[in-house]
């Protein structure tokens, strides 16, 4: 397997020059990998510096409509992920005096649908999901088509900036999507993990099939250790979300010690790294290897903090994704055009123990958009 070397001043070059325009920004891979030696500290950098670099947001005005209410199905209210962009919608419908309820979609098709029909019965006039499938929901969007509510969606990496994902078999699918670009977030991810090891990682890929979010993030994962030809890469080990607090802890610690020569783990999200954590701890393994998880939980976050395993976190900001997902609402509703691309530029990053937000909170991005958000809704 060959030697590798990150183009940091080609990256560098096309981070600041990537463009701005009509409220949308191409994220480019941090950069590509080749043939030479070391790690470079300038490819750790750009991995810990937020993408975009400062508000790339809508700027066009959508006046908000009055008395609007919004249903919120998170995918599993027990998971971090799916509850913190519905506590942005809360935040930002709570200043445009809008009624926001939340339910909790339970983990399985059958619970989301039954939350989504109740929604429904309970006269929403919107509907936004969090994480959810749409090809699994098929029987609750085709009520809300019949009722005239539109369902929006944040989270599922299935519209842009990501691959635009159509449901299967021409199936009824949400108006849009919120998302941050999860190939690219994955790309810079893999790059991380490559620099710190300098190029020599051995790393063990687990994921969770369930959310296409996941799926597009993986995709950029294996798009970015593809590179790395002296770095050593499982095949995918999947899980399910209800396997996370009983099987998941023991399925990754059987596996660290069949295969010892395992030096970092991918564990998809951070809730699952969280049982990974708290398993290979209580095995004694706590010096075995390093984690990556996704989504800045502030539990994982203060892993990092404290050099409990994981080491470093695909963070994306979730509050601005309900704030985005109401903007895209407010344009539905108007029948303004949508903001391109629909994930309206929503900021990522790689934390390590070098650039973690304070004790005790989410990462967000300090860019004030929610000022920025409320000016163009009045």
């Amino acid at each position: 397997m060959r030697e590798f070397l990150f183009d940091t001043a080609a990256r560098l070059r096309t981070i600041a020059g990537t463009a701005i325009v009509a409220g949308s920004i191409g994220a480019a891979p941090i950069a590509s990998v080749s043939t030479a030696a070391a790690a470079d500290d300038g490819v750790l950098q750009a991995a810990r510096s937020m993408t975009p670099p400062d508000y790339a947001g809508p700027t066009i005005p959508a006046k908000a409509p009055k008395d609007i209410k919004i249903a919120v199905v998170t995918c599993l209210s027990v998971l971090h992920g799916c509850v913190s962009p519905a506590d942005g919608i809360q935040h930002a419908g709570e200043k445009l005096g809008w009624t926001v309820k939340v339910y909790d979609g339970g983990g399985t098709p059958n619970k989301q649908n039954a939350a989504i029909l109740d929604a429904i019965s309970s006269g929403a006039n919107v509907i936004a999901t969090i994480a959810i499938d749409p090809n699994l929901i098929q029987l609750a969007l085709s009520e809300a088509k019949k009722a005239g509510i539109p369902v929006v969606a944040g989270s599922n990496g299935i519209d842009t900036p990501n691959p635009v994902k159509a449901p299967a078999n021409g199936g009824l699918g949400f108006a849009f999507d919120v998302s941050p670009d999860y190939g690219t977030l994955g790309v810079h991810a893999a790059q991380w993990m490559i620099a710190d090891s300098n190029g020599k990682a051995n790393i063990a890929l687990f994921s969770d099939r369930e959310f296409p979010s996941i799926m597009a993030q993986e995709a950029g994962i294996l798009q970015g250790l593809a590179d790395c030809k002296t770095c050593t890469v499982s095949k995918q080990i999947y899980f399910t979300a209800t396997q996370i607090a009983s099987q998941l802890g023991q399925m990754t610690v059987d596996y660290v010690r069949s295969h010892p020569d395992v030096d970092y783990i991918y564990g998809a999200f951070d809730p699952p790294v969280a049982a990974q954590v708290a398993a290979l701890m209580q095995a004694g393994m706590a010096n075995r290897v390093k984690i990556v998880g996704a989504l800045g939980n502030q539990q994982n976050l203060n892993f990092i903090r404290a050099g409990r395993l994981q080491v470093a976190d695909m963070a994306y900001d979730n509050e601005y994704m309900g704030w985005a997902m109401v903007d895209q609402t407010i344009r539905l509703l108007n029948k303004q055009p949508l903001i391109e691309p629909h994930g309206e530029n929503l900021p990522f990053v790689i934390l390590d123990k070098t650039n973690l937000p304070a004790p005790g909170a989410d990462w967000q991005a300090k860019t004030g958009y929610q000022d920025k958000f409320l000016a163009l809704w009045k």
